[in-house]
C-alpha cells in the first residue's frame, strides 16, 4: 500500500513538474514570469463571410486590440516594440458557425445565415527574441458559445433574435472580447524556469 502511494505521488509531482504539451520549444526554455510582449503580427482568417457580420480587416483590427488591451491588463504588454522582451507572431482562425436549415422547416420562421450558432477559434502564437523563436503554442478551441451569467443574457438576445427573426449580428462583440482571454491565459502560463 505505502509502495502504490509512493509511486501515485511521484506520478502526480512529475506531471505537476512537466510543461504542457502544447507549448514547443527548439531548445529549454527560461522566460520570466514579469516577460512583456509586443505583438509584431496578428494573422486572422475567417471562415464563414457573411454580410451580417463584420468583414474579416475589421474582425482582425479588433480581435487584435483586444488582444493589446488584454495584455495590457495583465501587466505584460510592453510600452513599445523596442523595450519589449519578446515578440509575438499569431495566426488565428476564426470560423463562424452559421445557422443553415437548407431551405427546411426551419427557414421558415429563421431565415438561414442570421443566427451564430457558435465559434470555432484556432491560433499559433510564435515568441520570439532577437529574430529568433524562443518557442510556439497552437490551440484549437471548437464550438465555442456564450456562457457563465454575461453569456445566458447573451443567449437570452440571441433567443429573441430568433424569435424575431432579426438574427444575433451583435453576439461577434461577445466572442472578441472573450476570444483573448485564451491566448492571455497561454502568454501567462509558459513556463517560466
Amino acid at each position: 500500500m505505502r509502495l502504490l502511494s509512493l509511486l501515485f505521488t511521484l506520478a502526480l509531482l512529475a506531471g505537476c513538474a512537466s510543461t504542457p504539451d502544447y507549448y514547443i520549444s527548439p531548445k529549454p526554455v527560461q522566460i520570466p514570469a514579469t516577460a512583456t510582449y509586443w505583438i509584431d503580427t496578428f494573422n486572422l482568417q475567417l471562415v464563414g463571410e457573411s454580410e451580417r457580420f463584420l468583414p474579416e480587416d475589421k474582425l482582425r483590427q479588433q480581435l487584435g486590440m483586444e488582444l493589446i488591451r488584454q495584455l495590457g491588463n495583465a501587466n505584460r504588454y510592453a510600452a513599445s516594440k523596442d523595450s519589449a522582451d519578446y515578440l509575438l507572431d499569431v495566426n488565428a482562425v476564426y470560423k463562424r458557425r452559421l445557422s443553415d436549415s437548407k431551405g427546411g422547416l426551419v427557414s421558415m420562421v429563421v431565415d438561414d445565415n442570421t443566427i451564430l450558432a457558435s465559434v470555432d477559434f484556432g491560433y499559433k502564437v510564435q515568441v520570439k527574441r532577437d529574430g529568433s523563436e524562443v518557442l510556439h503554442f497552437a490551440q484549437e478551441r471548437n464550438g465555442l458559445q456564450p456562457a457563465g451569467a454575461m453569456g445566458q443574457l447573451r443567449n437570452m438576445k440571441t433567443m429573441l433574435g430568433v424569435i424575431t427573426n432579426s438574427g444575433n449580428s451583435d453576439v461577434e462583440n461577445f466572442y472578441i472580447r472573450s476570444l483573448p482571454k485564451f491566448i492571455v491565459r497561454d502568454i501567462t502560463a509558459i513556463p517560466s524556469r
